[in-house]
């Protein structure tokens, strides 16, 4: 059995994330840390400092679970995302704006309930301006392997470094459009929405805590989830997360396919793969399905996901039939 945390086959020099930072990255203890709202919920940690990489876990928080108390995969693919970034950082030794150009999570098998998990993630490969990170997920109790990741970074994109985002002594300017209300959602909208269970049922804590919504429009359901603290990227310029609209498209997919199947088990999901297309600013998203392929043991689903009317990401989802042999 694979186990997350041992090093020692592997030959990597790693450091205690804790006392022996580069002082270069002494920023990222701050911003990955408790300060960051949505770190903060997830409950991620920086474990380990490895040569051109990071471990990070997160506990099983309730909030984020699937209805079998079981970590939510989108919460293990913003896990991922995130040790994707440190790792970079990592790499670079220094805390410079990079941002996603596109990411894949592999799903190999569910932690079980009420167990945390933590990742490797490396970054192997800096070409240019680009930066190329790949890396595994295990649960932490049985060290059994959840997921795998990979994907690419754009470096020195336009934007502040995300070192400065955790200096007290930087000020971010108000929104001159949107307003925010006290439970932290930025709200622009007057039409009408239903709850998320209105079409899919009973929904997961995770569904929840992301705040998505449906609305018909015409007979065909309008999926949106508005801004919250929680959902952020980079705090300085206040970004959703990759992870989070990862997640989002996700669920998404999963809804479009529970309203337009017939099937008693629902389809499982088992890759998911992210075109990051521009950044993503605090404001709605709004996603837009579509089944591309209903095979006999797999179906794939694209989803569009747009901000003000701008594409800012691309889905494509790749779901098991529930009878399909593995």
């Amino acid at each position: 059995m694979r186990m997350p945390l041992q090093h020692s086959d592997k030959k990597l020099l790693t450091m205690t994330a804790e006392t022996s930072l580069p002082r270069e990255l002494l920023a990222a203890k701050a911003f990955f840390g408790s300060g960051h709202p949505l770190f903060r919920v997830f409950g991620i940690a920086m474990d380990d400092i490895t040569k051109d990489g990071a471990v990070m876990s997160m506990p099983c928080v309730e909030e984020v679970c699937d209805q079998q108390g079981k970590l939510h995969r989108g919460a293990i693919a913003t896990l991922l995302d995130t040790a994707c970034g440190l790792a970079i950082f990592v790499r670079l030794g220094d805390m410079r704006p990079i941002a996603t150009i596109d990411l894949r999570v592999d799903f190999i098998a569910k932690p079980e309930a009420g167990e945390g998990v933590a990742c490797n993630v490396t970054c192997f490969a800096v070409e240019e301006n680009i930066a190329y990170v790949r890396g595994e997920a295990f649960g932490r109790d049985g060290g059994n392997l959840l997921a795998s990741v990979s994907g690419s970074f754009a470096i020195g994109t336009a934007g502040p470094s995300f070192d400065q985002s955790v200096n007290p002594s930087n000020k971010r300017a108000p929104s001159k459009k949107k307003t925010i209300d006290d439970e932290g959602i930025i709200s622009f909208e007057t039409e009408r929405v239903t709850a998320l269970s209105t079409v899919v049922g009973d929904v997961s804590p995770y569904e929840k805590f992301l705040g998505m919504t449906a609305s018909d429009d015409n007979g065909e359901a309008t999926y949106k989830m508005p801004f919250r603290e929680q959902h952020i990227g980079n705090p300085l310029i206040k970004t959703f997360h990759g992870g989070i609209i990862a997640s989002f498209a996700e669920l998404v997919a999963g809804a479009h396919l529970t309203a337009n199947q017939t099937e008693q088990n629902k389809p499982v999901c088992s890759s998911m793969t992210l075109d990051y297309l521009r950044p993503a600013f605090a404001g709605t998203l709004v996603a837009k399905p579509n089944i591309i392929r209903e095979g006999k043991r797999f179906i794939v689903v694209v989803v569009d996901v747009f901000l003000d009317g701008a594409q800012v990401s691309r889905g494509r989802f790749i779901y098991k039939r529930a009878f399909a042999s593995s």
